[in-house]
């Protein structure tokens, strides 16, 4: 009996522990991207919201959203201070948010969108090491 109380109390301190104290949300670690555009070869009016991009520390991705369809998209992410590299293409015109799993090193990140009229969408964001 008194090891199924001592269970008890355990697992209910550790929920305790996990649980946010007041009613507060705990943040994830997430990193806006901003986004611009390098080069526009077709359509000089399009917005520079049309991809919004963040980095998400608790899952290691970067999370990229496409408000408009700009058809197959190539995505690649380079930490420029390693030379680690990651791409992926998407089609945007199916889907409206597209996840790459990329590595938590610290160092300077460029993600380079493209589009396939050409158009190019480049980013920079930092990672600091948690020590």
């Amino acid at each position: 009996m008194a090891k199924r109380l001592f269970t008890f109390i355990f697992a209910l301190a550790s929920l305790v522990c996990v649980l946010p104290m007041r009613g507060e949300n705990p943040t994830i670690p997430q990193k806006e991207i901003p986004i611009k555009r390098v080069n526009d070869t077709s359509h000089p009016i399009r917005s520079l919201s049309e991809i919004q991009a963040y980095y998400n520390g608790m899952l290691s991705v970067v999370c990229t959203s496409v408000f408009a369809d700009l058809g197959e998209i190539d995505l690649a992410v380079t930490n420029c201070t390693t030379g680690e590299f990651w791409e992926d293409s998407f089609d945007s015109s199916s889907v409206s948010q597209h996840l790459l799993p990329i590595s938590s090193t610290s160092g300077w990140y460029e993600v380079v969108y493209t589009t396939e009229n050409g158009d190019s969408y480049v980013g920079t964001f930092v990672i600091e090491s948690n020590l």
